[in-house]
This record gives structure tokens, C-alpha cells and sequence, in this order.
């Protein structure tokens, strides 16, 4: 009887550990937000020379509208493809932030900047990515 016990008890703690596990899974499953995620990275690593006064490239990465419409180099994001984004490109091969600037993006940010880029809803085949 104890025996049966301890195995009823077990399962049930080991249950509860594997629920636990997955909503914990599904909540890093949410997409990251602008405001709350992403513009605390770019205020830190990016504005300084993409926003305000200065906007190097002529690019403003202070709004979702200004990436997508970007700057000399055209668009800055592809929304819902990372891997044809101008910015990740930039930031995976270390051309930005400048080597003189510091901070960098950490390898996490850019992990969270490519999982915010995906999230978002494709454009229709055609358009301008707006």
C-alpha cells in the first residue's frame, strides 16, 4: 500500500512538472513586442544613430512604419522573413552597431529581434512590405 502510494504521489508531482514545462514552453512561444521587447534593444544599440536628430542612412528606427519603409539601403525588415531582413543581416555580420559603438547586440537580442520579425504577418505577395 505505501509502495502504490509513493508511485500515485510521484506521478502526480511528475505530472504537474511536465504541465508546468509545457505552459512555461508556451509562453516563450509569444511573439515579442515592439514597445516592450524590441525598442528597449534599439533605444540602447540603434537610435542613437537611427532616430532624433540623427538618422544615419536616413534610416528612423523609432516606429514599426519607419523600419518596414527604411532608408537608402531600402527596407529594414521583411515582415515575417528575419532571414531577408536588411537589419538582421546587419546586426548577424557584426556591421552594426559599428565596431566603435558599444553596446552591441548580444547573440539573445538578436535571437528575440529575428523571433519579432517572424511573428509578424507576411506581406501580400507584390506589395511594398507595408
Amino acid at each position: 500500500m505505501l509502495i502504490r502510494r509513493r508511485a500515485f504521489l510521484c506521478g502526480v508531482v511528475i505530472s504537474g512538472l511536465a504541465e508546468g514545462g509545457a505552459w512555461a514552453d508556451g509562453a516563450s512561444d509569444l511573439a515579442p513586442d515592439f514597445q516592450k521587447d524590441v525598442l528597449p534593444i534599439f533605444d540602447a544599440k540603434c537610435i542613437r544613430c537611427h532616430g532624433g536628430k540623427r538618422r544615419g542612412g536616413k534610416l528612423d528606427m523609432r516606429t514599426m512604419d519607419s523600419l518596414i519603409t527604411g532608408g537608402e539601403s531600402g527596407p529594414a525588415i521583411k515582415k515575417g522573413n528575419a532571414r531577408k531582413s536588411l537589419l538582421i543581416e546587419l546586426i548577424h555580420y557584426k556591421e552594426m552597431p559599428p565596431k566603435k559603438e558599444r553596446p552591441t547586440v548580444t547573440q539573445g537580442e538578436l535571437e528575440l529581434l529575428r523571433k519579432w520579425i517572424d511573428a509578424m504577418p507576411m506581406a501580400p505577395a507584390g506589395s511594398s512590405g507595408k
